[in-house]
């Protein structure tokens, strides 16, 4: 009964309905109070994102009427961090793609900067007395960059290190009541913007609440997806060149959904081969995913599949059986010549249409919606030769440095996250390029 009714209950609590009704309470309460939208932004100093993020809040202030309150935090929750070395050195490579997009500052000497306790929180009070002084935020910047270079951050002789530690402790606490668990992460009332990544979804909705300064107010924080699949002139014979994209892929990630759509958007655009690797989901490794971290990643695939036109949120989670069933017939669908097809028709079937992938009428539907025959699939239901693959695939993307996924992969440059197509998209464009450019001279 409860993975019946689990679609209906996703579908509303991600509705847009639902929402509308959400910004219009919280809209009533500011005209009432007369108050301008006020920001809530949850730092941390060895955080990449975080200096992003802080260098971007004076273009929202210049943008539009709010206020910006920054709250310093020095912990990380390990139970949201099951690889915490692995996402640390993540983070500082990701940094680097973001702050060339968006020409914001993040040293090269990033990658050598060792953060000992002691220094993270001595950096860590300066930066919360300078914000409780009222320090612009390039100022902030300065700071932050300063401990990124390596160098030498002092708190300055009036701190009461004890009450700041108080104070970090509170703000983690804050954060995590009002329902989130990263750093370098923006609430707004009632809902959460991470990173320089998720400000367009935060721009777009105080332009629609009028909070806009000038009238026709264009959105800044897009340019990770909204230049994808510019025009491209190839003169030479493309399939001579055509290095393939590779796409780790889970049969439940949501984020993995909408990369494998915008994947095949991309490969048929440029003209190359897509090889898609499934991998398990994370909690079908041992690796524990919270129910605050899993409602998050639902909401957040929500709104980044609606802004790209991708329809989601009917949602059958495929967690178990559902998986195993999917990967059984990876085979069968490669012997047929329908490998991407079937995997597009059962991440559409489960995440938009509430198709459940543990029952034989769920897996009819999807594997017919591949072109594929149900009667044949079915004998193969009980396959598991799909266990050394998924194997090595996780092993592969560990071996580079991902634990998740989706990852891309593109030559030797490798990145996580379905919103980081546009490295693999400059990749690309590069890599044809000097072809272009060679088989002209």
């Amino acid at each position: 009964m409860k993975k019946s009714i689990q679609p209906y209950v996703l579908q509303l609590i991600s509705s847009n309905t639902l929402r509308s009704i959400k910004r219009a309470y919280y809209t009533c309460a500011r005209l009432f109070t007369r108050d301008v939208p006020k920001l809530e932004v949850f730092i941390k100093v060895d955080d990449p994102y975080s200096l992003l993020l802080v260098q971007a809040l004076p273009k929202l202030e210049e943008k539009y009427r709010v206020t910006i309150t920054a709250r310093v935090i020095i912990n990380s929750d390990p139970v949201m961090f099951p690889e915490l070395a692995m996402w640390n050195q993540h983070s500082v490579n990701d940094a680097m793609h973001l702050a060339n997009v968006y020409r914001l500052q993040f040293p090269c000497s990033a990658t050598g900067v060792t953060h000992q306790a002691r220094s993270v929180f001595t950096a860590s009070c300066a930066v919360q007395q300078k914000i409780d002084e009222g320090t612009s935020w390039t100022g902030i910047t300065e700071l932050l960059l300063a401990y990124w270079k390596g160098d030498q951050i002092d708190a300055f002789l009036s701190v009461d290190e004890a009450a700041l530690e108080k104070r970090f402790k509170a703000h983690q606490h804050q954060l995590f009541l009002k329902g989130h668990y990263l750093p370098a992460t923006t609430y707004y009332d009632g809902e959460w913007y991470w990173g320089v990544d998720r400000l367009d979804h935060l721009e777009r909705r105080l332009i629609d609440e009028g909070y806009a300064n000038q009238p026709n107010t264009q959105i800044e924080f897009n340019k990770t997806y909204a230049p994808l699949f510019q025009p491209f002139n190839f003169t030479d014979v493309k399939e001579k060149y055509s290095e393939p994209l590779t796409l780790f892929w889970s049969a439940r990630s949501p984020y993995s959904y909408i990369a494998l759509l915008q994947a095949v958007k991309l490969t048929i655009h440029y003209g190359i081969p897509l090889e898609v690797k499934p991998v398990l989901p994370m909690m079908m490794r041992g690796l524990y995913v919270p129910p605050k971290k899993a409602i998050y990643i639902f909401l957040d695939t929500k709104r980044e599949a609606q802004k790209l036109g991708i329809d989601y949120g009917f949602l059958a989670d495929p967690l178990g059986e559902g998986v195993e069933r999917c990967y059984a017939l990876l085979a069968y669908a490669r012997e047929n010549n329908k490998y991407l097809d079937y995997l597009l028709s059962f991440a559409k079937a489960v995440n938009a249409h509430g198709v459940r992938a543990d029952t034989d009428s769920g897996m009819k539907k999807i594997v017919e919606g591949a072109g594929l025959s149900w009667q044949e699939a079915k004998l193969h239901l009980n396959n598991t030769d799909y266990k050394e693959e998924v194997t090595a695939n996780q092993a592969d993307i560990y071996q580079k440095g991902s634990w998740g996924v989706p990852v891309f992969r593109y030559k030797d440059i490798q990145v996580w996250g379905q919103d980081r197509l546009f490295v693999m998209e400059d990749a690309i464009r590069q890599n044809l390029n000097s072809h272009n450019s060679a088989s002209s001279n």
